[in-house]
């Protein structure tokens, strides 16, 4: 399953939503982590664009 398709499958940051990412293989990222980008973004394009490029999201 790509992230468009985790997108388009469940309500975003919802446990499903956080488990599917979480099985990618591209992020290495907690669950935490994962919801904290969700909350910022709407879409598949802006969650992989906060992953690369910023790093609040990050746990300490």
């Amino acid at each position: 399953m790509t992230l468009a398709e985790i997108y388009e499958t469940y309500q975003i940051g919802s446990s499903g939503f956080v488990r599917a990412v979480e099985q990618l293989y591209a992020y290495n990222i907690t669950r935490t982590e994962i919801e904290r980008i969700a909350a910022k973004a709407p879409t598949a394009e802006e969650f992989q664009r906060i992953w690369e490029n910023d790093d609040d999201w990050l746990d300490a």
